[in-house]
């Protein structure tokens, strides 16, 4: 028997089986009637006979009591006596009792004989005959008279087959109760399969009887067994016993209502996945004691033909194969995974299939096996005919592949066993000692011949009626042979699976065989043909999931994606297992069909390596499924191994071009035929890559050995470069559209193509180039070659070579991005990518050198300007603007790719934020833009809907422009396919922005930042000498987009960009470039004037307009207030007249041209000189809340540092300026609608006083009165409804009436005269001051006098500052030398008035000079006693008195003089009290008395990131010297008294300082490169203490690199005005040259939350001439609003901050509010004269 039968746990039997010693097993059955009698006295034997004879009627009784006692009888009867009895007793119409205890009897008699005559066995045999009715009471006895009667051997040769007969007709009669169930009684079932069992081992007996005596004929014994087989026919569904399906399964449909035999309950189905895991034994699924007339037929059956083999000739097995292929077919378990393995084995059989497959063993490798083959072959195949297949016959045919996969099953195992001792000896050559199993050893003993059974053969075998299964056309799923063929290739697949399983438990060293793996390939790709062809009920196909094979909905699936599932690399079939998956492609999800590609990749099968390579790539490129809209995962995997190939042959021509040959027409195909293909991007980068290989291939100076020639002789780069510009120019296309529409998810849409899936093209290639590779004809390398030329990679398994991993392959780690997660790449977009790759790789790369490179280059550039003109799809023009909007040029004119720093100031994303195109960064990226870089500007920027870049709707089809072609293209070879325009299918999508900022180009431009060494913009030394790039042919296109362009998506972009890349200067020299920069101008100023500008957009996006359009144009505009030197005068006036306009548009606008303005008025000082006055009636018009105030009085603040633009003002001029200024303290004094910010409110009302304090000063002094008048009623205005004006208010009054008519200084400088008067050393002891001092409004007035010589010291102390009067009255007579008492200080004083005085390191010592005080001790007289006053003196024509008299003046004398006594008026407090006078003397002195700020300056060389490096420069470049010279006044802090020296000490931080003042504040630079640099301070600890708490540093930034605003690491980081060039380029920062440092780039970065308050915006171009004023002013401007951010704690704490003018007027009012105040007489009033005795007595207040 077969090893596979060998079970341990066999299926138990409902009963034991009858013993080898005994046919029966007795039942001790009590009948109804046997009941026990008392015990009597028996008759004898002789007496029964009598009573029994006929035609006695006989007992029932009396008959039992014969059987009972004939055994034991001295005498038996003759049969001729009996028989009488026998026969009425077994009459078959009498009672069945009597019938039994008849034939009892018979048993009884036959069993004590050993030898009867022929007459006797022929009569009871007779006997036997009369009735073959089956009985439940009658089948045993007369079974147990029939073994009696058989066991008689005399003359019973030769009647055994009558037995046989009999006992056959007696099973016959039982079965045909077991195939009606339902008219059976309870109980009888079972008694019929017992009498079945006993009657079929008395033919086991009978069988074995004849073993060795053939004495009956063939014939006979051939219908005995008919007669079995008809049983089993009978009794045998045409379905199989497990069905394996529900209602939804075409096989289980189709068959299960053909017959009405009760099958086993569905509950007792087994998993869908048996096929592929091991599964529960069969008596699992029933109970052990049920049977079912086919077991109990087929066992009979195949016990008879056990038998009958040996006798039965081979013509017999025609009918003998087909039935037990339909009982196989009946018994088609799911077989388990095939293993040696014990653990899992748990399939169990059950006998009657154990019995059933051995016989078929024993058919298939007996003696028979030739004519069995045949027969199974007839019956793989089918016969297909007029009239379907019968029922029948599918199931034979499933059997026959039953059959097949069983033989091979056990010839597999048989080969695994086999395997395991090969090779196990002992040195000694014995046999090793293994430890197997049993059934291993028994399928290792199999002496049988399996070698038909071999895979290779199987499969072949197989392989035909597959075929012939397969090519059936079965429409009709519900028809039985739909079914039939499923359940069919159901077992295929099994094959295929068990041949897969065998090979996976094969020991590692054992090699594989290809004809065995193209075998199994063979079959399993027909199979896949089947697959490909099933549709599910509404006509889809029908899902095959490989990640989930038991998912599937039908057997044959779910056994086909268990098999499909496999790993690639143990699966070694020809073609290839993924290959095969991928002809069900449709069937199968995204996700699975990506893993194909990815295990071809893995496997090389998409390399050189596979000799079939070539033809793998087209199969997949030509495969329409894989490219379905519904399947982004996989265009992802085939384009990303797509570049992988590319990238392996890119060094080796000879495989890289045939296999751009196939791509360039697979795309070419793909995109003119099928219109949009999202995610080319990879292709186009190939195709462009190739442009660049081939050019550099094509050079004559550098032969290529194995480059073979173009296939087809044209220019493969015209080619490729013509149907980029093609596709690029395009046709209007709603980017996002899908160009194909599946009508189901997994939908194939090879049925809606319009081409064949064959393309001729591709089809020719595969031929040529798989030809080429399989022959390795000798134009190709060698395959040992081509794995020379990679690395060594990790061990291959089975013998299976691999390329080392790919650096690409690592994307195929994670899942590719779906195009519902990127933006999609258009074909316009693509082709422009491809050409923008050409270019960069050309210019940016060490190819620029080379002459021939670099002219393709400028045509490709050329190519893409006249696409920025001629393109319809306005993302293909976005996607040329995003690149060429990123070209910059370095200060020697070589072109480069800006990335890093493209938009760094922000100003692009500001610009998109006015138009709702920008993207707010969340809180980290905020805050790391806002340390690397200022943020965008302006609290009125537009919050950008979020969407996706997506191109509206609404395009015109075409704009009738032609498209470009290349000059070579006629010379292209006539046997390549015509150009076709590409098509597109449009739908009706909403409309979405193209671009937003920040963006991300499609493109990638591997070499940024790094200057081009062959390609300039500009060529200094003249014409003719170097290739130069066009860039005024770009300007020009620019010029057509903004006067021409009717997508407002591009223009926006250009007006959005354009700023950018225009402050850099050095890409536009040259003088076409400077024509095009005035065309540029022109267009903008009369779009602008003209309204013109954005009147061709056909569709404006929601709540935008063409204003919006203007206002974007001014920040162009500003930037070309930079390229005034290539303007006519008349444009200048232009320029202004239109920056004027714009402060009547929106408050961006107005912003912008307030900054414009501001620019102009140091860059065109001329124009705005002409257009000032009109500025100023704009600016008192649109005044209005802090945001926009803060632009306007920087624009005023800025303007005032130029008299020239002011020079000419008239009153009324100055009026508006005034009015302008004061007409924030209105709105700032009451309540906003709006909350601003409180920090910039403050800013804003001192820089209000501040404008009204500087243009003040710039009145002539005999003009300023006139102007007081209107300056004080707007002030008053400002503050009407309040009792009293406010402190700042009271504050401007008192500066008023300081510089009204004067200029003087805040404060008095010290001076000799002042020393030699007012010093009483050098005097009489007698000489001494005397002082006093009243508050007077809010000032303090001290007067000092000398008592003898009559000089005063007038000193008054005001919130604006303090004034000093030093004078002497002439009332005291003045005594020159010669007369008595001469005055010796007066007279020297007067002459050295002018002297100042010389700092004394002692406090205690005098101002006056040393030789001076000598001179004094030495000329005054000894003698100090003084004349008579009378008599003493000598007259002198010079005495001012009739009479010499001591003269003494009080202070109070002076004041009284000047008062208006005696008129009734409010006088000044007199301050009884001196000795609190120091003290507030000192507080308040202490106080300035005008604005002090410290500012740093830094110098950051060329390469200098670090803080420390640059702190360490002791010097910058000359420019850099130029720019202090001119900021401020070199000073040295030695002996500084009145300069503001910002904490500066000259013995630490060097004797030198820049600094700047006038009469309303000082600034302090700490200049990094004038302090020393200790070399022991490592990290500059001296420099940073003084730059590092200053709130703002101006940067001079050299490095060539954006200066991030955190370098220099310190608590006080506000703001950093940085000037750098305009252009980059470190080698030249230390140049002197001229031309290099005409402008310099401006850009203030502030701290987070700081809001935007200078008068540059984003950036301004500054002059290098006007630069030092602008950095000056704007130092100012942001130390003031710095201050106000820090004392209010960066704008979250709203606190006043106080000035120090309003700080001293503060500590007046505090003082005054302290003093005591004279007693007042509280009397009643007096009338009539004596009520002036109040006031006329003087004395109280003087």
């Amino acid at each position: 028997m077969p090893p596979q039968e060998i079970d341990s746990n066999a299926r138990p039997t409902s009963r034991a089986r009858s013993n080898t010693t005994s046919l029966f097993s007795w039942r001790n059955k009590a009948r109804p009637d046997a009941t026990p009698t008392p015990a009597a006295p028996l008759p004898s034997v002789d007496e029964l006979v009598e009573s029994l004879t006929p035609p006695a009627v006989p007992s029932l009784h009396h008959a039992r009591q014969l059987v009972a006692a004939l055994p034991t009888a001295p005498s038996r009867p003759s049969s001729a006596v009996l028989n009488p009895i026998i026969a009425g007793l077994c009459e078959p119409t009498g009672p069945v009792p009597l019938q039994a205890v008849g034939y009892d009897l018979l048993s009884a008699y036959l069993s004590g004989h050993t030898a009867s005559n022929g007459i006797e066995s022929l009569s009871f045999s007779m006997l036997l005959e009369a009735s073959i009715v089956w009985s439940s009471e009658i089948w045993e006895p007369r079974l147990k008279a029939l073994d009696a009667l058989s066991n008689i051997h005399t003359e019973i040769v030769g009647r055994e087959l009558a037995f046989m007969k009999l006992a056959t007709s007696w099973i016959e009669s039982a079965f045909e109760g077991l195939l009606v169930p339902e008219k059976m009684a309870n109980g009888e079932k079972a008694e019929r399969e017992r009498s079945i069992e006993k009657v079929s081992d008395f033919m086991d007996s009978m069988n074995r009887r004849l073993k060795d005596v053939y004495t009956i004929r063939e014939d006979d014994l051939a219908s005995l067994l008919a007669r079995y087989a008809s049983l089993v026919e009978r009794a045998l569904p045409v379905t199989s016993r497990i069905s394996s399906d529900g209602p939804t399964s075409p096989s289980a449909e189709g068959l299960s209502s053909s017959s009405s035999t009760p099958t086993r309950p569905m509950s007792h189905r087994r998993h869908p996945s048996s096929t592929s895991i091991p599964i529960l034994s069969p008596s699992s699924l029933s109970s052990p004691l049920v049977k079912f007339p086919i077991d109990v037929a087929l066992l009979m059956y195949l016990k008879q033909l056990s038998f009958q083999l040996a006798v039965l000739s081979p013509i017999h097995l025609d009918s003998i194969l087909p039935l037990l292929f339909r009982c196989l077919a009946y018994y088609s378990y799911p077989l388990p995974r095939l293993s040696l393995d014990s653990n899992l084995q748990h399939h169990s059989i059950a006998p009657v299939e154990k019995e059933l497959r051995k016989t078929l063993y024993q058919l298939f490798t007996g003696p028979f096996v030739s004519s069995c083959t045949m027969i199974l072959k007839q019956h793989l195949t089918p016969q297909w005919g007029l009239d379907p297949l019968s029922p029948a016959d599918l199931q034979t045919s499933l059997g026959a592949f039953r059959t097949v996969r069983i033989m091979l099953r056990t010839a597999l195992l048989s080969h695994l066993a086999k395997a395991k001792f090969t090779g196990s000896y002992t040195p000694s050559g014995a046999p090793a000692h293994i430890d197997v199993s049993q059934d291993v050893m028994k399928y290792a003993a199999m002496k049988e011949d399996l070698t038909p059974w071999e895979p290779a053969r199987v499969c072949r075998l197989l392989l035909g009626p597959v075929k012939a299964w397969i090519g059936a056309d079965l429409e009709d799923y519900s028809h039985p042979s739909w079914a039939s063929r499923e359940s069919i290739l159901v077992e295929v697949v099994g094959v295929v699976k068990d041949v897969l399983q065998e090979m996976d438990e094969r020991p590692e060293d054992e090699e594989g065989d290809f004809e065995e793996g193209a075998a199994v390939g063979e079959v399993l790709d027909q199979v896949a043909l089947y697959a490909k062809k099933l549709r599910g009920p509404d006509g889809p196909p029908i899902l095959i999931p490989l990640r989930h094979p038991t998912a599937a909905p039908t057997p044959f699936t779910r056994s086909l994606a268990s098999v499909l599932a496999r790993e690639s690399v143990d699966t070694p079939t020809e073609p290839s297992l993924p290959l095969i998956v991928l002809t069900i492609a449709d069937h199968i999800t995204d996700d699975d069909t990506a893993k194909v590609i990815e295990t071809l990749d893995k496997q090389h099968e998409l390399s050189p390596i596979s000799p079939d390579w070539l033809s793998n790539w087209s199969k997949i490129l030509t495969h329409e499924i894989l490219f379905a809209p519904e399947r982004p995962s996989t265009r992802g995997r085939i384009l990303g191994a797509l570049e992988v190939a590319y990238a392996s042959v890119k060094d080796m021509p000879s495989y890289r071009r045939p296999f751009l040959d196939v791509i360039l027409e697979f795309w070419r195909h793909r995109v003119l035929d099928f219109g949009e293909q999202d995610e080319g991007e990879v292709v186009w980068h190939i195709l462009s890559d190739e442009v660049v290989l081939r050019t550099a291939e094509d050079e004559p100076d550098e032969p290529q050995e194995d480059v073979p020639p173009d296939a087809a002789g044209g220019n493969v780069v015209d080619d490729i470069l013509d149907f980029l510009t093609m596709v690029a120019s395009g046709v209007p296309v709603d980017e996002g559209d899908s160009t194909y529409v599946p009508s189901a998810q997994t939908t194939s849409p090879v049925a809606q193509s319009p081409l064949p899936q064959n393309s001729p093209v591709l089809s020719r290639v595969q031929s040529e180039y798989a030809i080429q590779s399989r022959d390795k004809e000798s134009s190709m390398p060698s395959v040992i070659s081509l794995l020379s030329s990679f690395s060594a990679a990790g061990a291959a398994s089975r013998s299976q070579t691999h390329l080392p991993e790919s650096p690409h392959e690592s994307q195929f780690g994670t899942k590719p991005v779906l195009a519902s997660e990127a933006v999609k790449i258009s074909n316009s977009v693509g082709a422009v990518i491809g050409l923008i790759s050409v270019f960069s790789q050309l210019a940016f790369t060490p190819r620029s050198l080379i002459q021939q490179d670099l002219a393709l280059a400028v045509r490709v550039f050329h190519t893409m300007v006249h696409l920025l003109r001629n393109a319809n799809c306005s993302r293909a023009k976005l996607t040329v603007l995003q690149f060429m909007m990123r070209l910059r040029a370095d200060r020697d004119h070589r072109l480069y790719y800006v990335d890093e720093a493209y938009d760094r100031h922000g100003h692009i994303s500001y610009l998109a934020s006015l138009i709702n195109r920008a993207v707010l960064p969340g809180p980290k990226e905020s805050e790391t833009a806002r340390n690397d870089e200022p943020s965008a500007e302006g609290r009125d920027i537009r919050k950008a809907r979020p969407s996706v870049p997506q191109e509206r709707d609404g395009r015109r089809a075409s704009r009738g422009r032609a498209v470009h072609t290349s000059a070579s293209a006629s010379s292209r070879s006539r046997s390549r396919a015509p150009l076709r325009m590409p098509i597109a299918v449009t739908a009706v999508r909403p409309a979405r922005n193209l671009w937003v900022a920040p963006e991300s180009p499609p493109f990638v431009v591997t070499q940024v930042d790094v200057p081009s060494e062959g390609l300039i913009s500009y060529d200094p030394d003249g014409p003719g000498l170097r290739i130069v790039l066009s860039i005024s042919e770009y300007l020009a296109a620019l010029v057509d987009t903004i006067e021409e362009e009717r997508d407002w998506e591009v223009l926006s972009y250009v007006l959005c960009h354009l700023p950018a890349q225009l402050a850099n200067k050095h890409l536009f020299c040259g003088p076409k470039s400077r024509e095009e920069i005035m065309d540029l101008l022109r267009s903008l100023c009369s779009g602008i004037s003209s309204g013109s500008l954005g009147h061709n957009i056909e569709s404006w996006p929601p709540a935008l307009k063409a204003r919006d359009a203007h206002g974007l144009a001014y920040h162009t505009l500003s930037v070309l207030v930079s390229y005034r030197r290539a303007f006519e005068p008349q444009l200048h006036h232009v320029l202004v007249e239109v920056f004027l306009a714009g402060l009547s548009g929106q408050m961006s606008t107005i912003k912008c041209c307030l900054h414009a303005l501001t620019i102009s008025a140091f860059e065109l000082q001329p124009s705005m000189t002409r257009y000032l006055s009109k500025v100023l009636e704009k600016l008192a018009q649109i005044m209005s809340n802090p945001v926009m105030a803060v632009h306007i009085l920087n624009f005023l603040s800025m303007i005032a540092s130029v008299p020239a633009l002011y020079s000419n003002f008239t009153e009324s001029d100055y009026k508006m300026v005034f009015g302008v200024a004061l007409q924030y303290l209105q709105h700032h004094n009451r309540p906003s609608p709006t909350p601003i910010s409180w920090a910039l409110s403050q800013h804003v009302r001192i820089i209000c006083y501040y404008v009204v304090y500087i243009w003040f000063l710039a009145l002539k002094l005999p003009d300023r009165p006139r102007h007081v008048k209107f300056i004080t009623r707007q002030l008053l205005l400002a503050n009407e409804g309040r009792d009293q004006v406010d402190e700042p208010t009271e504050v401007c009054f008192d500066w008023l009436a300081r510089y009204t008519y004067a200029s003087a200084d805040p404060r008095p400088a010290s001076s000799l005269l002042n020393e030699l008067v007012m010093n009483p050393k050098v005097h009489e002891p007698e000489a001494t001051l005397s002082e006093k001092t009243w508050i007077v409004g809010n000032s303090v007035v001290t007067i000092r006098a000398l008592a003898r010589l009559g000089w005063l010291e007038v000193v008054a102390r005001r919130p604006s500052g303090y004034t000093k009067f030093l004078c002497r009255t002439e009332n005291v007579p003045m005594v020159g030398p010669g007369d008595v008492d001469p005055d010796f200080i007066s007279i020297p004083s007067s002459l050295m008035m002018d002297r100042r005085t010389q700092e004394q390191p002692s406090t205690e010592s005098s101002g006056i000079p040393t030789e001076m005080q000598d001179i004094f001790a030495r000329d005054r007289p000894q003698d100090s006693s003084r004349p008579d006053p009378i008599t003493g003196y000598v007259w002198s024509g010079t005495a001012p008195s009739q009479r010499r008299k001591d003269v003494a003046v009080d202070p109070s004398f002076f004041a009284l003089q000047l008062s208006p006594y005696p008129d009734n008026i409010q006088r000044g407090r007199l301050i009884t009290d001196p000795s609190v006078l120091p003290a507030f003397f000192r507080n308040l002195d202490r106080m300035p008395v005008i604005d002090t700020h410290k500012v740093g300056i830094m110098y950051v060389a060329p390469g200098q990131t670090e803080e420390t490096e640059i702190l360490a420069n002791t010097h910058g470049s000359p420019a850099y010297t130029r720019f202090l010279e001119g900021i401020g006044r070199l000073i040295n802090l030695r002996g500084q008294v009145d300069v503001y020296a910002g904490g500066l000490e000259p013995d630490e931080d060097g004797e030198y300082a820049y600094a700047w003042w006038d009469d309303i504040g000082q600034i302090l630079y700490h200049t990094a490169t004038l302090m020393p640099t200790d070399p022991n301070d490592k990290y500059c600890a001296n420099k940073k203490r003084h730059i590092g708490n200053d709130y703002v540093r101006i940067v001079w930034n050299d490095s060539g690199m954006p200066y991030k605003f955190d370098t220099l690491r310190t608590e006080f980081q506000f703001v950093n005005i940085v000037v750098e060039p305009h252009s980059r380029g470190t080698i030249a920062a230390f140049s002197d040259n001229q031309h290099e440092h005409e402008y310099f780039k401006v850009t203030i970065q502030r701290a987070p939350g700081m809001t935007p308050f200078t008068p540059v915006g984003d950036f301004k171009l500054i002059s290098a001439e006007n630069l030092p004023l602008m950095v000056r002013q704007l130092s100012l401007l942001a130390d003031w609003f710095a201050s106000v951010f820090q004392h209010t704690q960066n704008d979250t704490v709203q606190v006043e901050v106080t000035t120090n003018w309003r700080s001293r007027l503060q500590a007046i009012r505090r003082f005054q509010a302290s003093a005591p105040v004279p007693e007042v007489p509280s009397n009643s009033p007096v009338e009539g004269i004596m009520g002036q005795e109040i006031f006329r007595d003087f004395s109280t207040a003087y």
